[in-house]
């Protein structure tokens, strides 16, 4: 078993060692390698992000993308920004890199207002 705050940190951490692989590596298959582990990490992020969603499900909007696409496109951004500072050589294309990496922490920031941890509910055996 893992304890908690490492347990907590973990899908970060494989964010962070996707990114720094697919900005560093001049080889291919590590910047292959390097997504596969960033869209590894988006996953478990959005799994726990579902699970410990505290708003109403009467609350919540529907929109026209699917949900699972939906829940992916903060990390598409971000992973998006990461190519292009990864290829950018101009300060425009840094800029617009910059733009959508805080687009896309943005939404992530917004999207955690309403998920926290919660613990189990208690079982009442009469």
């Amino acid at each position: 078993m893992v304890a908690q705050p490492i347990y907590e940190k973990l899908p970060a951490i494989y964010l962070l060692i996707a990114a720094t692989t697919i900005l560093m590596s001049p080889a291919p298959l590590p910047v292959l390698l390097g997504v596969i582990i960033f869209l590894l990490g988006a996953r478990i992020f959005n799994m726990r992000s579902q699970n410990r969603r505290s708003d109403k499900p009467s609350r919540r909007k529907q929109g026209i993308w699917p949900d699972a696409l939906y829940n992916l496109l903060p990390y598409a951004y971000l992973l998006g920004a990461l190519f292009v500072f990864r290829h950018s050589d101009s300060s425009y294309l840094s800029f617009a890199g910059a733009g959508l990496a805080s687009f896309a922490l943005f939404r992530l920031a917004q999207r955690r207002n309403y998920r926290k941890p919660q613990l189990p509910m208690p079982i009442r055996v009469i």
